[in-house]
């Protein structure tokens, strides 16, 4: 009774591990389109709106679901907590604040950190050019990130499974 109860156990957490690698390489091209739609609402108050930048990222932070609200929300802090800092260091501070929970990877977080050192700091026609380079950039990164997620999804999947099953067999 007891090896069936440990075999058990040793099944459930390799097959939960399995998943939750899998669950990264679903949710990575799902946030970096979440990540596209919060900077195309930028680019929007940019070209139409006349809020101030912690508005702005405060209501993107509304509309959009965690972790990216969590980007937009801190930015918005810092941009109204952290006087006389740069729009850049409050950028890059949100960006480092909250990046652990995303399921993005580094080349994701050097194009929008890229993004916020002109964030703010040129004319209009500059940053809606900044913004079309970066969501150009996030476009390939979620096609790379699809690309991936069909390639080893699965994988990982049906390598938690079959690793509970080896060491089960290894062990009685």
């Amino acid at each position: 009774m007891m090896k069936l109860l440990g075999a058990v156990l040793i099944l459930l957490s390799t097959t939960t591990t399995g998943f939750r690698f899998a669950k990264g390489y679903a949710d990575r091209p799902r946030q970096i389109r979440q990540l596209r739609t919060a900077l195309s609402l930028l680019e929007t108050e940019v070209t139409y709106g006349l809020r101030r930048l912690d508005q702005v990222c405060e209501q993107i932070s509304i509309r959009e679901e965690s972790p990216i609200r969590d980007l937009f929300g801190r930015c918005s802090e810092h941009l109204r907590q952290m006087d006389g800092v740069s729009t850049y260091e409050c950028w890059k501070k949100a960006v480092d604040e909250t990046w652990m929970q995303t399921a993005m990877k580094r080349a994701e977080k050097e194009i929008i950190v890229d993004f916020g050192k002109t964030l703010g700091v040129s004319d209009r026609e500059d940053q809606l050019a900044n913004l079309n380079r970066a969501q150009h950039n996030l476009q390939v990164e979620e096609n790379r990130a699809r690309d991936d997620q069909v390639r080893y999804e699965k994988m990982c999947k049906s390598l938690g499974i079959l690793a509970g099953a080896l060491i089960i067999i290894l062990i009685y």
